[in-house]
């Protein structure tokens, strides 16, 4: 990893950091560590923002596994499960250039100060 980084976006679970001297990013989720370049970053947010939740709970409801949503890999004896939360949660990390979100964890962690 390169020396020279910035955190674009943390949460409980997961850390989105982009690496200066190379121009690639770098996403921790959970135990899971990616190494992407910004076209498959995009190409990965993408692809999760048109996972159908509905249906993949649907189709996994009598799974004995907690976790319904599969993300295949290039792997095929390799698929990742997530739930609908770190779902919510990945595209959250992801969503580096919308400024008209939601509050985040890191702006609620310290508590609220009403002046």
């Amino acid at each position: 990893m390169c020396c020279n980084y910035s955190i674009l976006k943390q949460t409980p679970n997961g850390m989105l950091i982009f690496l200066k001297g190379c121009g690639n990013y770098q996403l921790t989720f959970n135990n899971l560590n990616f190494s992407l370049s910004e076209d498959e970053l995009i190409a990965f947010k993408k692809y999760l923002k048109q996972i159908n939740i509905e249906y993949w709970e649907k189709e996994y409801e009598r799974s004995i596994y907690k976790k319904k949503i599969p993300i295949p890999t290039l792997q095929s004896n390799f698929i990742i499960l997530v739930n609908r939360f770190e779902l919510y949660e990945l595209l959250l990390l992801l969503n580096i250039d919308n400024t008209n979100e939601m509050l985040s964890y890191n702006d609620l962690k310290n508590g609220i100060f009403w002046n």
